[in-house]
């Protein structure tokens, strides 16, 4: 219902008849004692209990499927599926080599990628729509109350970039940057969360982005087709299908590392296979 905006509709699509999951939902919604869904001439749509239910039930279902994957494997089948969210720079530099070498040794498993940065990593695992996620580390606050586990994989040097032929791409100090268009790369409290440290770190006061991107294919358009600068890490920058396209500035001042780790929850029990592709994904080097 929450996709579909009719009962009829959601029926339709989970196989059931609609009287039938209309007596199901009045029946969960006399349990609970709320209203779960909003009934107009319209459609329906979900009160603030019906979205706090919709966020357990889909982690519960997805807990139903591990379980199922997990019997199964337990009982020497190898299949089943693996859900990942990982952010741009490990989906470029390393998701490639480890999904080839994992469909090759275990071709009946299906692996779900999804893209997401922290913060939305940690919501997804949260609330288990996914086994596992890459990317950033954490925040220290995040990590400290040991609801995760986290493994680092790789560092990663970030560098400011800039489209081929900038006037500024000569620049050697980022004194000599702060007044240009600046595009941050993710969130200020996730990935974009080294930008003003990196400032800073250098007795500046950070300059204010023009744009914040979420998206790494909004940020190399703007970066191609602009004079904005981003700051980005510097293997992914490197990588082979972005050879050429940008520029990375010469800067003598600038020392910052990124951190590309991979989080799981800790109460989580991961299937067979998911501990089969965590443990590649240890193994491959970037």
């Amino acid at each position: 219902m929450a996709d579909t905006g009719s009962i009829r509709a959601a029926a339709r699509r989970v196989g059931l008849t609609q009287p039938g999951l209309s007596k199901s939902l009045r029946a969960l919604e006399e349990e609970l004692g709320v209203t779960l869904v909003n009934r107009t001439s319209s459609g329906v749509s979900l009160t603030p209990f019906g979205l706090a239910t919709l966020k357990r039930g889909r982690g519960i279902s997805q807990e139903l499927d591990r379980l199922r994957s997990e019997v199964h494997q337990m009982r020497g089948r190898l299949d089943g599926q693996i859900s990942v969210a990982v952010s741009p720079s490990p989906a470029l530099l390393l998701m490639p080599k480890v999904l080839a070498r994992f469909h090759q040794a275990y071709p009946s498993v299906q692996v779900h990628v999804c893209e997401a940065v922290y913060p939305d990593t940690l919501r997804l695992l949260r609330e288990g729509l996914v086994d596992m996620a890459l990317g950033a580390h954490p925040p220290p606050t995040e990590v400290k109350q040991r609801e995760f586990m986290v493994q680092p994989l790789y560092a990663n040097r970030l560098v400011v970039c800039a489209r081929a032929g900038h006037p500024l791409s000569a620049c050697t100090t980022l004194a000599e940057l702060l007044h240009s268009p600046w595009v941050l790369h993710g969130p200020e409290d996730g990935p974009g969360s080294m930008f003003a440290p990196t400032f800073r770190a250098g007795g500046l006061e950070p300059p204010r982005a023009w744009t914040v991107s979420h998206s790494l294919v909004t940020t190399l358009g703007l970066i191609e087709n602009t004079d904005s600068l981003s700051l980005l890490p510097q293997r992914l920058v490197e990588h082979a299908s972005l050879k050429g396209r940008l520029t990375v500035l010469p800067l003598t001042d600038l020392e910052a590392l990124a951190e590309v780790v991979l989080v799981v929850r800790a109460a989580q029990t991961a299937t067979p296979m998911a501990r089969k592709l965590m443990d590649m994904l240890r193994r491959t080097p970037a």
